[in-house]
């Protein structure tokens, strides 16, 4: 199955989805002109991995700095998709990251989480400037 590999632009956050390296993850900005054909291609591909992929486990981080009302939209049914997958039988969980002291990111987060009880929510605090320094000591 091909990954969707998406780099993030000033309105539209990175997308890498990836069986072969196992990475599921949406993160940064999200305000879209158009939400819903932004995020119709993620909504496309989830389909065709359920039906093209044997049942296993399934980690899918969202890393979000912010996004709009429509963007939140899309990302419920990113998770109602995730649902879907657990109650074919996937072992599905959610790893909700936000930065550190992001409160409002993380209570979204968690609003979600109580919206969908059935879908496991791990929730992370990060460090964006640990992460800059990481990356540049990688670089360095």
């Amino acid at each position: 199955m091909e990954p969707l590999i998406r780099q993030n632009t000033k309105s539209t956050p990175y997308v890498h989805l990836d069986v072969t390296s196992k990475t599921y993850v949406i993160g940064g900005r999200s305000i879209p002109i158009d939400a819903e054909l932004f995020y119709k291609p993620i909504l496309n591909w989830l389909d065709r991995f359920s039906e093209s992929q044997p049942k296993g486990r399934l980690q899918f981080c969202f890393r979000f700095d912010f996004f709009n009302i429509a963007s939140s939209k899309r990302v419920l049914f990113i998770l109602y998709r995730l649902l879907e997958l657990r109650k074919e039988g996937w072992v599905v969980s959610v790893l909700w990251m936000y930065e550190k002291n992001d409160f409002d990111m993380l209570e979204i987060g968690q609003d979600y989480s109580y919206m969908i009880e059935e879908l496991p929510f791990i929730f992370e605090e990060f460090d964006i400037e640990k992460l800059k320094v990481e990356r540049f000591l990688k670089l360095g």
